[in-house]
């Protein structure tokens, strides 16, 4: 017997019945309050700093330096927000204000307050955009990065047509923008799961709360972050494979998929397909994130396109063979030598990165207590909603997805905290849940009779979604004040965990000077050498590098020494790099030392004092933040070269053209099958055709491509 099917209204928290309660202040007074108060709070934030003396910075980092009066200005930013939730309606933009001001805050300290854009890593990306911009072209043997250039083409392209011509303002205030951007698409992203409106803003803040990882800074992460996060926000409103269904014993914790024209399903497929592939050109690690979770969700039947993450894979497979030839050939096991190898993955990101003074180590275990706290709040939502009768079998698939990058390599450290960014917004969903974890979400009725009653005591209405079980009549007010102190603490935790490198991740003036001497005098090829302790540990300098002339001028590490007025190696190497070369000494890479190595703070001054005294070096620069120096050579000593050019040997065999053959007619047969299945349903009798034409060629085309990885690794 076919059950019928019945839809009932959009569940809305129902209003106090008949009149405001005697006494308490109307509607529009409260809400004000709320605005003033965090009005009040941006100011408190904002006002003293004024007053910050970066120089003053400890092993805390930023937190060490920021006034009282901000500190308690974010905790009353935070709580104004939290009140938003003891309202029986949602507020949408005065939610959306207060999440705007949080972010300017969390995200934009250091653009008030330091002179030049943060973090070595985002001016070796923009030196990237501006060799695009000055040639019009890649060298892929001259950086990794260039076999993934879709992020630098893009920015080349948009700063050239505005006719910008300095990326500091961009590189400075961009993680404030990224992080603008991110909320779109985690709003709708939570529009598609059956959420209260309380859960669905309270998630919001926490997910601005627990993007500590500060991989929001100018580079093709943070814009590629933005693609993933669209991707499932399409991917679940969709083609969510979730539809309309009778008698259920859970209720599930996703919408049925939202319907739509045939036109527009088949433009959402496109643009899936074209996120996919703009990650993929842009991106080493995002495209690996977008197939794992789209198998999972797959596997839990939310996802109606089942062969999307293949077609997905062979694009990645495509691109990584032929187009990122030059980063994996004749470096195959350098590369690929760590997959699978789980422990290491982890160890090198998290318990190794515990180093340096006991004050420092305070900001990296932060890191670590506030992603624990942040999976186990998830961990008790998701069993909250298990035991309140929801199943949330897409969140949990999201949470553990990332999980799969361990097994393909520690990607220089760094895994745990790629790991962590990519399951925070499920992490943040369910942490939610934990404190309102009702539905509030319309969802088809069952059959016609009694309603059954979910799990462990769900009522009827609570099985059908018609309430809010964290809300009804009232607002949960103790479920809100624990959300508050959880949220505050959450505010003030961030600052520490995600500035406590800011005394050497922020790049003063004078360092910035210093690199543009050396810029102004590299010739035609010369050599940075530069120190760290270890030299194979801190793969980037902590200075500003690699912004111009990336072609130009190498960089090369050498170990500081632990007595500061023994530099006798550092000269001889220095001297071997040959005439022109130059050494960089910068304070933010001596403090990285100080507090990563335990290095007394006076060695930098006793160092620059005894490089100064050496007989056989001049100092050709020098200011209070950085010094350069240049060995006396003869003028008939080889001169520095800059970097090697050279790539790798190219080997073609047969197999490469018939390859590139494969891959089109592979791409094209996938991507007609999950047009037919998702938008001409009439003809899904070709699916079963196309899926058996798909399959050799999917075979020769495997076995091309590692014909391919043989013969040029």
């Amino acid at each position: 017997m076919t059950a019928t099917t019945r839809t009932h209204p959009q569940a809305v928290e129902p209003a106090e019945p008949g009149s405001r309660r005697r006494g308490a202040p109307p509607g529009w007074l409260s809400l004000a309050g709320t605005g003033i108060g965090a009005l009040a709070g941006l100011t408190l934030f904002l006002v003293p700093l004024r007053g910050v003396r970066l120089g003053h910075l400890t092993g805390l980092g930023l937190i060490s330096v920021l006034p009282v009066a901000s500190l308690a200005g974010l905790a009353l930013l935070v709580a104004s927000f939290v009140a938003l939730l003891a309202r029986r309606k949602a507020v949408p933009v005065l939610f959306s204000v207060i999440l705007v001001a949080l972010i300017f805050c969390l995200d934009g300290v250091t653009g008030l307050i330091e002179p030049l854009p943060r973090f070595a890593t985002a001016y070796q990306v923009s030196g990237y955009v501006n060799y695009i911009s000055s040639h019009g072209h890649v060298v892929p043997a001259l950086a990794a990065y260039f076999s993934w250039p879709g992020f630098f083409a893009m920015i080349s392209l948009i700063t050239g047509a505005a006719g910008v011509h300095s990326l500091l303002p961009l590189m400075t205030w961009w993680p404030v923008v990224i992080d603008l951007l991110l909320l779109i698409p985690f709003m709708l992203f939570t529009r598609a799961l059956r959420l209260s409106w309380r859960a669905r803003w309270f998630a919001a803040l926490l997910f601005c709360l627990g993007n500590w990882v500060g991989q929001d800074y100018f580079s093709p992460q943070s814009f590629n972050f933005v693609l993933y996060l669209a991707f499932l926000a399409i991917l679940l409103t969709w083609f969510s494979g979730q539809r309309r269904s009778g008698r259920l014993r859970r209720t599930p914790g996703e919408l049925p998929a939202k319907q739509l024209t045939t036109p527009m399903r088949a433009f959402c497929l496109i643009l899936l397909i074209l996120i996919f592939t703009v990650s993929t050109l842009s991106h080493q690690l995002t495209p690996f994130l977008m197939i794992a979770a789209g198998v999972g969700l797959v596997l839990v039947n939310r996802c109606s396109p089942r062969t999307l993450p293949v077609l997905f894979a062979v694009i990645v497979i495509g691109w990584v063979s032929y187009g990122a030839v030059a980063y994996w050939s004749g470096h195959f096991h350098t590369i690929f030598g760590g997959v699978g190898h789980l422990g290491g993955a982890f160890s090198s990101s998290v318990s190794d990165r515990i180093i340096g003074t006991s004050v420092h180590k305070y900001a990296d275990k932060s890191r670590i207590g506030l992603t624990a706290l942040m999976i186990l709040l998830a961990v008790a939502g998701l069993v909250r909603r298990w035991f309140g009768g929801v199943t949330d079998r897409v969140l949990l698939v999201l949470l553990i997805a990332p999980v799969t990058l361990a097994g393909l390599q520690n990607y220089g450290g760094e895994i745990s905290l790629r790991i962590y960014m990519f399951a925070l917004p499920a992490t943040a969903v369910l942490a939610a849940c934990l404190f309102f974890p009702g539905t509030a979400r319309p969802k088809a009725a069952p059959a016609p009779g009694p309603v059954p009653a979910g799990a462990h005591g769900a009522t009827a209405e609570e099985v059908t979604g018609t309430v809010d079980r964290a809300g009804g009549r009232r607002p949960p007010i103790l479920a809100i004040i624990a959300a508050g102190l959880i949220a505050i603490g959450l505010a003030e935790v961030f600052l520490l965990a995600r500035y406590g490198n800011e005394a050497f991740e922020r790049t003063p003036g004078g360092e910035y000077a210093a690199m543009n001497y050396v810029y102004a005098h590299d010739g035609k090829g010369t050599t940075v050498l530069w120190i760290s302790r270890p030299s194979g540990v801190n793969a980037t300098p902590q200075m500003p590098w690699q912004y111009r002339d990336i072609e130009r001028v190498g960089f090369v590490a050498h170990d500081a020494p632990i007595d500061p007025a023994n530099v006798t190696a550092l000269v001889d190497k220095l001297r071997s790099l040959g005439r022109g070369a130059f050494l960089i000494t910068t304070r933010t890479e001596s403090t990285f030392i100080d507090q990563t190595v335990g290095f007394p703070e006076s060695w930098e001054q006793k160092f620059r004092a005894a490089l100064s005294k050496a007989p056989r070096l001049r100092e050709v620069y020098s200011n209070k933040d950085a010094a350069v120096y240049q060995a006396r050579l003869p003028a008939s000593a080889p001169k520095a070269q800059g970097p090697d050019l050279a790539s790798s040997p190219t080997k073609y065999t047969i197999w490469s053209p018939v390859g590139i053959g494969l891959l089109i007619a592979a791409l094209l047969l996938l991507t007609v099958r999950e047009f037919i299945r998702e938008c001409v349903p009439s003809r899904r009798w070709m699916l079963e055709p196309l899926g058996i034409a798909a399959l050799p060629v999917l075979a020769l085309f495997i076995y091309a491509v590692a014909e391919r990885f043989v013969t040029m690794s």
